[in-house]
């Protein structure tokens, strides 16, 4: 027990120091970083749902949502014009043709399956790329206090259910999340969006604010989908590639999800 315990305290601090690190370092350390995270993400995914049903195209998926992310670089360090956001369009209708000529049974099953990872990693981490461009030039410390608003989630949500949890959140899919610890969490995010604004400065205290309450909402919702997914194809951990705490895809299920809603907040209200 205690040899898993280390192992998981070291992988967890290397895994931040990783993450924060490229954030702080250059914009284009941290998109290095993001398109390997979903590289190995969507490899997570495929693989997965592959177990349940057949074949994808697993390197499709991989191409689809690099260039997705690609593009978002572009637009976000100014290199094209916003514009060219519509090549992605062109990227949904690649694996239509694709099956068209390969034939197959279940062509739609297939496409479905291989849209769906680059939809569900590439672009939140894509929207979380250009969540540092919010402010106009490239600003580390609002993707940073993004993190600490999931991580500060993640904690409340912990702490306060193993000591206080007794009601049930969603025992069906996580039966040992409650409705203490998911009040928690949200209540560590506030405490955080406070410290966050008075630190960095950046945007109001009410977006802020707003900002903790959809990463505890909508953070959450994607632990439990992330749970929903592994229950579907009778698994563990989505991976193993980070000893102590599984895969990719276990540690980014509440940024996955809470992101893109973040990205859309800043955008309309800072």
């Amino acid at each position: 027990m205690m040899t898993n315990f280390l192992q998981r305290t070291l992988t967890g601090i290397l895994f931040v120091l990783v993450v924060i690190g490229s954030i702080l370092v250059h914009a284009y350390a941290f998109f290095a970083v993001t398109v390997l995270i979903s590289v190995i993400a969507i490899n997570e995914f495929t693989q997965l749902l592959a177990k349940k049903y057949g074949k994808i195209n697993q390197v499709m998926a991989i191409v689809i949502g690099v260039s997705i992310q690609l593009i978002a670089f572009l637009v976000a360090n100014g290199f094209v014009r916003q514009q060219y956001f519509l090549l992605i369009l062109p990227l949904i209708w690649i694996p239509f043709v694709v099956e068209l000529f390969e034939g197959g049974e279940h062509p739609f099953r297939r496409i479905a399956l291989t849209l769906l990872g680059p939809i569900y990693t590439a672009v939140p981490l894509a929207l979380l790329y250009h969540l540092g461009f919010v402010f106009g030039t490239y600003e580390p410390l609002t993707i940073i206090g993004f993190f600490v608003l999931v991580w500060s989630n993640d904690t409340g949500a912990y702490l306060v259910g193993v000591s206080m949890g007794k009601h049930k959140l969603y025992e069906r899919i996580s039966p040992k999340k409650t409705w203490e610890g998911f009040i928690g969490g949200i209540l560590f995010t506030f405490v955080a969006a406070f410290f966050i604004h008075q630190y960095t400065g950046l945007g109001s205290l009410a977006l802020w604010m707003v900002a903790g309450l959809i990463v505890g909402l909508f953070g959450t919702t994607g632990d439990l989908i992330e749970s929903m997914l592994k229950r579907n194809v009778d698994i563990k951990d989505s991976g193993n590639i980070l000893p102590g705490h599984g895969g990719v895809l276990d540690r980014f299920d509440a940024v996955l999800f809470a992101a893109p809603l973040i990205f859309t907040l800043f955008i309309l209200f800072s």
